[in-house]
């Protein structure tokens, strides 16, 4: 079972701006939902999971409805905090029966399908555990559960850069296994956003193009007024 957590596809603090304006940093946001859409969408095409997207605000609806595959069901967010809105979307998926649920980032569009078939295998065996992956500041792209375990959303930010080791250090104290995934990352300032046109846009990335929507976005980008804004790193590179 996957599901792709809020975008919020209004988000008046999107981001990375700056190098982004803000209206090119919302259509990025919406290409990474489309591409990961995809990468999840390998997973319900073979059976192994449904992809859900729990999004805000509501008369978003129809947007997301184009960005995601078809066969996706659709759940508005609930909660006040990001907590909370975690906490409810793992508790209500699993009260309508699917075994277990992960909550993957839509930041990250270049999240590789094979780190999704590694948690998904890990919830499918015996025994209550916790699947996480970290980003590099502290965050996670994905975390799955076979149980509601409210307890482990206390207290977290969207902000903070300590997120994984608090929600570890939760697990602990209820003596929660948890299981680490490979480090990734997810594109939210310059430094990120550097990196993931530094993937796509590279001499390998018209061959291994994980995210085709999110590069032709930054190609056009990148074309209209060179590298130096969006990305420094392709300087002379491309």
């Amino acid at each position: 079972m996957a599901t792709v957590p809020g975008p919020r596809l209004d988000d008046p603090e999107a981001r990375p701006t700056p190098p982004l304006t803000r209206l090119e940093a919302t259509e990025l946001k919406h290409l990474f939902l489309r591409d990961l859409g995809a990468t999840i969408g390998r997973i319900v095409d073979d059976h192994r999971a449904d992809g859900i997207v729990v999004f805000t605000p509501r008369r978003a609806e129809s947007l997301v409805r184009q960005l995601v595959p078809k066969n996706f069901k659709l759940f508005p967010q609930r909660g006040e905090n990001v907590g909370e809105v975690l906490a409810n979307a793992i508790e209500d998926l699993l009260n309508k029966g699917f075994p277990a649920v992960c909550l993957i980032n839509c930041d990250s569009p270049t999240l590789p399908v094979s780190l999704l078939e590694v948690a998904i295998e890990s919830l499918s065996r015996p025994g209550d555990r916790m699947v996480l992956g970290a980003v590099d500041g502290g965050g996670f792209y994905l975390l799955g559960l076979k149980q509601p375990h409210r307890e482990l959303f206390e207290r977290i930010s969207s902000s903070a850069s300590n997120v994984v080791a608090h929600t570890n250090a939760l697990a602990a104290s209820i003596g929660l296994k948890v299981e680490a995934l490979p480090q990734w990352y997810d594109v939210n300032d310059p430094k990120s956003l550097n990196r993931l046109c530094v993937e796509l846009l590279g001499p390998d990335g018209p061959v291994l193009c994980p995210a085709p929507f999110t590069r032709q976005y930054l190609v056009k980008l990148i074309e209209a007024e060179g590298p130096a804004r969006i990305s420094p790193g392709l300087a002379g590179r491309i």
